[in-house]
């Protein structure tokens, strides 16, 4: 779950509807006491699996540049858990252009962070056979992000 730049809360989760081989999203604009019905994100797949969602920065009318950026971190492979990667939107969810592959075989579960210097973090599992094999972190500068 995210807070969007006007308040509402987006919540991004696992789908069990194999009819859409993607994300769930619903929103709420009470705090999360009512959500709107799901719908799905087709720029997301996902084979059903943990992902992670983390604001990266809001637009800052003292910070020239500023920007609003939502990351997604997810195995993006619409039937098997791999191709670990990390999204990039800059329009609060509705698209997802910059996309990153951190792992191309085995992976699953995600954790994002972000440094104080804007350095994204990720913890993810990961495997050659098996998605369960190791745990990595990838470090992603800032100035990597939107390449």
């Amino acid at each position: 779950m995210v807070e969007l730049a006007d308040g509402r809360l987006m919540l991004n989760m696992r789908n069990y509807n194999r009819q859409h081989t993607c994300r769930a999203v619903a929103f709420s604009a009470d705090g999360g006491l009512t959500w709107t019905p799901v719908s799905y994100d087709p720029v997301l797949p996902e084979p059903v699996c943990q992902a992670s969602i983390r604001r990266y920065s809001l637009d800052d009318p003292n910070r020239p540049g500023s920007k609003n950026r939502i990351l997604f971190s997810n195995p993006a492979d619409p039937k098997q858990r791999t191709k670990m990667t990390l999204r990039l939107s800059e329009d609060e969810g509705k698209t997802w252009p910059r996309a990153k592959v951190l792992w191309p075989g085995p992976s699953v579960y995600s954790c994002l962070a972000v440094l104080p210097d804007g350095t994204v973090l990720c913890l993810y599992e990961r495997g050659e056979k098996h998605p369960y094999e190791r745990i990595s972190l990838a470090r992603i500068p800032a100035d990597q992000l939107e390449k």
